[in-house]
């Protein structure tokens, strides 16, 4: 059930960009927290892309040169051990590489931050990742 948020400079992802990233990045994120694929759990996974005009990126003291991407995915403490994390960085990084098309080493910067059940909040609940991991594979989608 990650929140993910990508930053990029404007021009980075067209329309057709993040709709491909949002349907490989679902699933993919759900496979690292060994969430199932089902249509409820997915629907439970927000992407949000922000676009900043070239004026609101900077490199340091000057104006960004490069389209360099940041992502911040947020997940539920607990869910994701150190090669899932590592695994989700690096697939991460390939999925948003793919279609900003950036070449060779891919400008992304990825944070992940894990949040205790107890500081998540659905529906009026605490986040259960348990509950999540064992929820029915046919349940409808939110």
């Amino acid at each position: 059930m990650p929140k993910i948020i990508i930053h990029a400079p404007e021009g980075t992802f067209d329309v057709a960009a993040r709709r491909r990233v949002a349907a490989e990045l679902t699933p993919f994120a759900l496979e690292c927290e060994s969430l199932p694929q089902s249509a409820f759990v997915k629907s439970t996974v927000w992407i949000y892309f922000n676009t900043y005009s070239g004026d609101a990126v900077f490199m340091g003291e000057g104006p960004a040169t490069a389209k360099i991407i940041s992502a911040q995915i947020y997940v539920i403490q607990g869910g994701l051990d150190d090669e899932a994390k590592l695994k989700l960085i690096r697939g991460a990084t390939q999925i948003l590489g793919r279609h900003s098309g950036s070449a060779g080493r891919i400008p992304v910067y990825l944070v992940i931050h894990e949040i205790p059940e107890t500081n998540w909040g659905i529906f009026g609940e605490f986040a259960n990742l348990a509950a999540l991991r064992a929820s029915d594979p046919h349940a409808p989608a939110l």
